[in-house]
Parts: C-alpha cells; structure tokens; sequence
C-alpha cells in the first residue's frame, strides 16, 4: 500500500507541476531574458537526466551533436528538451534505439531531431498530441498526465520556433524542432 501511495503521490505531484508551468507558459510569467549558452551542451544533460531510464531499458543512443552556441531561453528550451527526451525513452521498448540529430549549418534557424524505434503513433493521435491532457496511448496512461506535449509546443510558440512530427505505428516518431538563428 505504501508503494502504491508513493506512486499516487509522485503522478499528482507531476500533474500539479505540469499545470502550473504551462498556466505560467500560458500567462507569459516565467519568460527570462535569452542567454547565450551551448545547446549541445544542453541536450548532453537532459540526456544525463534520463540515464537510469535508458539503461534499465538497454537503450541504444545515437547522438549528433556538434558545438552549437545559441542565444535563446536556457530555462524553456530545456523543459522542450526534457518532455521530448522523456517521451522517447518512455515510449520506446527494451532494446530499442533514440537518437538526437543537431544541425546549426543553415543560415536561418537550427534544427533538433529526437527520434526512436518506439511505439510511434497512428495520424489520428498525430493530430491531437499538442493538446492539453491528450494521451493517445492509453495503455502506458499511470506514467503521464497528456501535458507534457503542450508545454513543447507551449514553448515553442512562445520562441518563434516550430515543431513537427512524423510516426508511424510500431516504426517509432521524430520530432522536428526548428529553431530561428
């Protein structure tokens, strides 16, 4: 019983948190002054952050990642990072592969590809995923609360960036994050 509360507890207390950085997103309360900063650097961490998942899960990691110097907000690119990351290793079964693809070699914006083998998601659940408390895959519903899509795409209005996804059923997903230089 305690093991289930600890894990009631944990679920709500993300639930809570994810409602009010997108209420604060939303209010434009949070939003500090860009940084200059290394983004390579920057998905390198949030990748760190999920090492206990990826591992227990014998997770191929394939990373791109070339020296990269942004100006931009550290705070909110990081959140992006940390649902997009979060959401491969999570939908993504044992033994499967992500990857992380940086390119700065275009004049006008940086792009970002987080991609994996995972679960991918069929175009009707495409077309929802950026809404809040939308979950298209029901069957993993106790390890999330369908706002961390909203906050990346949140996010990404609020900097001038854009998002895509492509994904198909069992072939797994790759979202696009552009970035304006």
């Amino acid at each position: 019983y305690f093991s289930l509360l600890q894990d009631s507890t944990r679920q709500l207390s993300g639930l809570v948190d994810n409602v009010l950085k997108l209420s604060r997103l939303e209010s434009q309360n949070i939003i500090s002054k860009p940084d200059e900063y290394s983004l390579d650097e920057q998905l390198r961490r949030v990748v760190l952050m999920f090492e206990q998942q990826w591992s227990k899960k014998n997770l191929y990691l394939d990373l791109d990642l070339p020296q990269c110097e942004i100006v931009g907000n550290k705070e909110l690119f990081n959140q992006m990072w940390i649902n997009l990351v979060g959401n491969a290793v999570k939908y993504t079964d044992c033994g499967g592969k992500i990857g992380i693809r940086l390119d700065a070699s275009l004049n006008d914006y940086i792009t970002v590809e987080i991609y994996d083998d995972g679960i991918g998601m069929t175009e009707e659940v495409q077309k929802h995923i950026f809404e809040k408390f939308y979950q298209g895959d029901t069957s993993r519903k106790s390890q999330g609360n369908g706002l961390g899509l909203a906050l990346v795409k949140t996010v990404a209005d609020i900097t001038g960036s854009t998002i895509d996804v492509k994904s198909q059923p069992q072939k797994g997903s790759t979202f696009t994050v552009k970035i304006p230089k």
